[in-house]
């Protein structure tokens, strides 16, 4: 390493404070050129904020008609299934009872043996 005395040191500190103070830009320049850029990218995060506004309201809407739509869905289902659940019968129901059963029924309280033969002869004479 070479040693530099102070003196050359200063001088040379000297010239490149002499160098910068040559192309040092004018401020009042400076300024004007970083307030317009700044106004620039106002004006354009403005006109990307609408258009974020725009698309989250289209997104919104969207969602609440297919919200509806599928409430409405839902609705016709479950009126359909509670239709099909009130009038369902067991296949099996039918087997429960022995086919015997209406002869070995009683007899309906207060009911006569001819009953069973006087009932079918008024029909056939009011048809």
């Amino acid at each position: 390493m070479t040693d530099i005395n102070e003196d050359e040191l200063r001088a040379r500190f000297g010239a490149l404070r002499n160098q910068d103070i040559r192309v040092e830009p004018e401020f009042r320049g400076m300024w004007n050129r970083a307030e317009m850029s700044t106004l620039a990218d106002h004006r354009g995060a403005r006109s990307n904020i609408r258009w974020v506004a725009v698309a989250a309201g289209v997104l919104i809407a969207a969602a609440l008609v297919v919200g509806k739509a599928r409430d409405l869905r839902k609705e016709q289902k479950t009126a359909v299934a509670a239709s099909a659940i009130s009038t369902w019968q067991s296949p099996t129901a039918g087997l429960l009872q022995p086919p015997t059963h209406d002869l070995l029924a009683p007899p309906p309280l207060l009911s006569s043996v001819f009953d069973g033969v006087v009932s079918p002869m008024l029909q056939l004479k009011t048809d």
